[in-house]
């Protein structure tokens, strides 16, 4: 009980002795100056209020003094001012100003105060007490005087008055009183209290006006009309008062009586708080703060500290504008000065207890330490030289037990050290659940101390029972068990048990407690969540870049499509003049290069995504080289370059890689050379080098390739060299990067920045590398190597010559095809082109009319655009194929379109491979401006039978038409030598027939020929032909026929065989 009691006075003491020491100093004055600046700032912290209507200033300004004089004025301005406010009709006129002194005018100042008749006056007293009241004649003719003295506080500031002094009202309570005489009565506080103003606002928000201005007239006598009228000195250097709203720029006492007569009219009194408030803010604020801060913790006392003073500000100004007027220093003084002394008086506290505790331990232990401190050294205790001080010093007994702690426990406390300071939660158990050691990092995540019971934590909090029934029974076998991904709050852990035997004896064998082991992995679980969401980001950009670019490539090459599609049309026009063709060739090449730099962006999506592969095909390397010159070289001679093509000696002839990506390779390079060059020379050199080592095939280039190739292959190394301005050194490190120009490429406003990158990228498939060495001003080399392998003559896939489609062959039947096309443009290319070779065509501008057409006309062929407005490409296809598979209506047409076929000969005997089989389904092909693989696929899946892509190329639509329906054609050579025959199919030459005739033309013309088909001078083999004799005819005309088609290739692989 004594304890007990011992306690309560210790925790009262701190704040009563502060409650005493802050009265102390309330008594001295001391808070006064801090309650100045608060009273200030509360008031600007409520606001200004607004001022009653009721009342007017009529101001004695600078202006008015500027303008009438020297202040005091006489009389007479006085009584101009009356007669205005007269004629007015003001209610009452407050006067704030003294005139003890009698005038020559006092009579008609009185007249006109009479006249009025509701004047009140002020009166004060000097210094020695005596009165200065108005003159007895002005006293007469006032209605009422009041007195104006007031009490400045030491910042120049009025925080109250009195109300009556001398049986005298103060000059609000009098105009007031005088108010209520002609208006309603306005009730009154008690006179005999001083009362505190409520300050309302700045002087500025009053309706205020200059006095020069009113006795000039140039104020509506309106704004005076049953107003209380003040009239006092407003002017700088007059009587100045501080008020909480004008501090800058003082005005004169009138705003004092003008707010007192306000907080009257609006019974606005101000009340102060008594004497009780104050002992309860005393008793509250000391001793009991101190009781609750003395049982709480450092953060706790802070809290409770600062929410204090806040809520204490707070109040204060909810009060004042209830209208009334609470201490702010002191409270809050108070309040900071109970939480120092508490936190002082902790302190000392703690320390006494600590000078017991070493008291009592060196008491039990003094018979212990008797150690020489000569003889022992450790690094955690200084080493004394000296001899051990006194017992009863402090220093002495804090080392004494320091060596005791040394000696018996360092190796238990090192350990626990260590357990204590690890990042992770460590707690010790016996198999019971009992704990009886966790460091802080497991008590504070566990919410867990020394001798409670591990499972009441864990169970459902972090395992559920069953998991810690069965965690129990793995660690009595010695296994240890771990829980990943625990989360508590907004933290995640991963908690491990593992068996520990802690009592130390031979017959210990099995475990006998378990060690828990917690850590913390929210950064990991963060860093996994921030890399899951890049790269759901990624995918999400991913995808939005497939989408703009399916979008750009549809939109781009639906209107290429028209353009295309009609510049070849138009082109067989023979009665087009020369410059219309020319015409057509500016618009097909630049719809070409356009589609170009489509293919660009989308080749780089398909290098990004990882589906370019590689298609290695057996070439002519030097048909190659020689036709990548000819087509090269009129460009060059157009800037006026030379171009030079420079051929090791030992470079093979047939070869094996991947022909197109090398030709986009060369052309990119080359093509930028002369594009960037104005002067000089182009020259690239080609050269080979055999593989010493075959480890330096890598192994997925050659995965594909058979083993007698392997031994084949080779490296082809290419240098191009320009004499173009150059690349700047800071250009080189981007120069190969997707949508990077150089300095030189940005002022050539061309190409798309993607050529370097592409090329990277495909040398690098081929197996090699590029790389670039540039001197501005002097010019660029770029040198690359691709790996390739020897092939032969017979390993060449011939491509077959492409000749324009004519007409149909006669003897066929008619092949009817419905083109489905919402676009006019587009649909118009394909109804001519088809129409005009002898197909019958139908067309459809959505899905809905492609299936009635389908119905009631059965096409044997459906040219199907997937992007369609109603019904879409997908699902209109997916439909047909539908009905042709369920529906019995669509079997029977069918069935019935098959006997009428086959009742004309004509067919079955010229085209027997329509069958039965041919017309079970309508063939689809799908045509889409969508150039990705995915669009293709989704086509074949949705039913189609194949896939175009926009712009439609007339050869490659004829060919899958010809594929499809086995349909045969008349071209254009065959058409003409059919024409000369009157319609009688001739028998093509076959090569060996050619050759026989070439091999008894010269050698010499042989060669020129040769000559001028690689350089594709077509009027220099035209003259060539007509020095064939008449005996060689069918040579002349086939060579006549692969002119006019430019097909030199043919006229080369035909004059090789002379040439070798």
């Amino acid at each position: 009980m004594n304890w007990h009691l011992h306690r309560f006075k210790w925790r009262l003491l701190p704040g009563g002795l502060t409650s005493l020491a802050i009265a102390l100093l309330l008594q001295t004055g001391a808070f006064q100056p801090l309650e100045q600046i608060a009273y200030h700032n509360l008031f600007r912290m409520r606001g200004e209020h607004p001022w009653d209507d009721r009342l007017v200033l009529v101001a004695i300004d600078d202006a008015s003094i500027q303008q009438l004089g020297r202040f005091p004025w006489s009389r007479q301005q006085y009584v101009k001012l009356l007669n205005v406010l007269s004629e007015a009709d003001s209610s009452i006129v407050v006067i704030d100003l003294i005139w003890s002194e009698s005038s020559s005018r006092d009579a008609e100042l009185a007249e006109a105060m009479l006249r009025h008749g509701q004047v009140v006056l002020a009166q004060a007293w000097d210094s020695t007490g005596l009165p200065l009241s108005p003159v007895p004649l002005l006293a007469d003719a006032a209605i009422a005087t009041g007195h104006i003295l007031k009490d400045k506080e030491p910042d120049g500031s009025v925080r109250q008055i009195d109300l009556q002094i001398q049986s005298q009202p103060a000059l609000g309570v009098a105009a007031i009183q005088a108010y209520g005489l002609v208006q309603q009565p306005i009730p009154l506080p008690d006179l005999n209290q001083q009362f505190q103003i409520n300050w309302v606002g700045s002087i500025k928000q009053l309706p205020h006006y200059s006095f020069v201005d009113v006795v000039q007239g140039k104020i509506s006598p309106s704004v005076f009309q049953h107003k209380i009228v003040v009239v006092g000195v407003s002017a700088s250097g007059f009587d100045s008062l501080v008020t909480p709203f004008d501090q800058s720029s003082p005005p004169g006492s009138v705003l004092l009586h003008t707010t007192v007569i306000n907080n009257l009219l609006q019974q606005d009194i101000l009340h102060s708080l008594n004497l009780g408030w104050l002992i309860v803010i005393f008793l509250v604020g000391g001793p009991g703060l101190g009781w609750i801060l003395s049982s709480c913790g450092v953060r706790q006392q802070l809290a409770i500290i600062s929410g204090l003073c806040g809520g204490w500000l707070i109040l204060s100004v909810l009060l004042l504008q209830a209208n009334y007027l609470s201490p702010v220093a002191l409270p809050i003084a108070l309040f900071t000065t109970t939480a120092a002394t508490v936190a002082i008086s902790e302190r000392l506290r703690e320390n006494h207890l600590l000078h017991q505790q070493v008291e009592r331990l060196w008491s039990r232990y003094r018979q212990d330490l008797v150690v020489s401190f000569t003889e022992f050294s450790d690094p955690l205790i200084p080493l004394q030289t000296s001899t051990l001080p006194q017992p009863r010093e402090a220093m002495g007994r804090v080392t004494q037990l320091a060596v005791l702690a040394e000696q018996f426990g360092r190796s238990q406390s090192a350990q626990s050290a260590i357990a204590r300071s690890m990042s992770i939660g460590v707690l010790a158990a016996d198999l019971n659940g009992i704990v009886w050691f966790c460091n802080p990092v497991a008590s504070t995540c566990l919410q867990i101390s020394i001798g409670s019971y591990l499972s009441h934590e864990l169970v459902p909090n972090w395992l559920t029972q069953e998991q810690w029934q069965t965690s129990l029974e793995q660690l009595k076998t010695g296994h240890s068990i771990t829980y990943k991904d625990l989360r508590q709050g907004e933290c995640w852990f991963d908690l491990r048990l593992e068996p520990l035997v802690y009592k130390l004896d031979d017959q210990a064998t099995q475990p006998n407690g378990l060690l828990l082991l917690l850590e913390e992995t929210s950064d990991r679980k963060k860093t996994e969540l921030e890399l899951q969401q890049a790269k759901d980001a990624a995918e999400v950009a991913n995808r939005a870049k497939s989408e703009f670019l399916a979008n750009m490539s549809h939109e781009l090459r639906t209107p290429l499509n028209a353009i295309l599609g009609f510049t070849q049309i138009m082109s067989h026009d023979p009665f087009l003049s020369e410059q219309n063709q020319n015409y057509l060739n500016i618009i097909n090449r630049s719809g070409q290069h356009l589609l170009e730099l489509i293919n660009d962006v989308l080749e780089l999506s398909k290098i990004e995504a990882g589906r370019i592969r590689l298609n290695s095909t057996s070439f002519d390397l030097h048909y190659f080289l020689e036709s990548l010159e000819q087509m090269l070289r009129v460009k060059a001679i157009d800037k006026q370059l030379t171009l030079v093509f420079e051929r090791a000696t030992d470079l093979p002839q047939y070869i094996t890689t991947d022909e197109g990506k090398l030709r986009q390779v060369l052309i990119n390079l080359l093509g930028n050379a002369i594009k960037f060059t104005s002067q000089g020379s182009v020259t690239m050199r080609v050269q080979k080098q055999e593989i010493e080592n075959s480890s330096q095939v890598s192994q997925n280039l050659c995965s594909d390739r058979s083993p007698e190739y392997l031994n084949k292959s080779f490296r082809l190394y290419f240098e191009i060299e320009d004499t173009g301005p150059g690349i700047a050194s800071e250009d080189l490190q981007q120069l190969f990067q997707a949508f990077v120009q150089t300095k030189t490429g940005q002022q050539a406003n061309e190409g798309t920045g993607l050529g370097l990158k592409i090329s990277s990228r495909f040398v690098q498939l081929m197996g090699g590398d590029i790389t670039v060495q540039s001197i501005v001003g002097k010019g660029s080399i770029f040198r690359f190597d691709i790996l390739a392998d020897i092939a032969q003559y017979n390993d060449l896939i011939v491509a077959p010559e492409t000749r324009r489609v004519v007409m149909l062959a006669p003897e066929q039947p008619i092949y009817q095809i419905l083109i489905v096309e919402d676009r006019w443009d587009n649909s118009q290319f394909l109804v001519q082109l088809l129409s005009s070779i002898g197909f019958e065509v139908c067309e459809a501008k959505n899905g809905q009319e492609a299936l009635f057409l389908w119905q009631n006309w059965h096409p044997h062929l459906i040219l199907m655009d997937l992007h369609l407005p109603v019904l879409d490409g997908y699902k209109t296809t997916q439909q047909i194929r539908s009905l042709e598979s369920s529906s019995t209506d669509y079997l029977s047409s069918m069935e019935r379109s098959k006997h009428l076929m086959e009742d004309q000969d004509q067919i079955t005997d010229s085209n027997p491979s329509i069958n039965e089989h041919s017309i079970q389904k309508t063939i689809i092909i799908a045509i889409s401006a969508d150039a990705f693989e995915e669009t293709r696929m989704a086509a074949l899946t949705a039913g189609c039978d194949d896939f175009i892509r926009k712009p439609v190329q007339k050869d490659e639509l004829l060919a899958q038409i010809a594929k499809y329906l086995k349909v045969q054609y008349i071209y254009e050579d065959l058409a003409s030598k059919e024409h000369h025959k009157n319609g009688n199919t001739s028998e093509m030459l076959n090569t060996t027939n050619l050759d026989c005739h070439l091999a008894q033309m010269p050698y010499e013309w042989v060669k020129e020929l040769h000559r001028a088909a690689i350089r594709g001078f077509d009027e220099q083999i035209l003259q060539l032909i007509q020095q064939i004799p008449e005996s060689h005819a069918p040579l002349a005309n086939e060579l006549t026929n692969w002119t006019y088609n430019y097909q030199f290739s043919r006229i080369t692989r035909l004059t090789d065989q002379i040439m070798k």
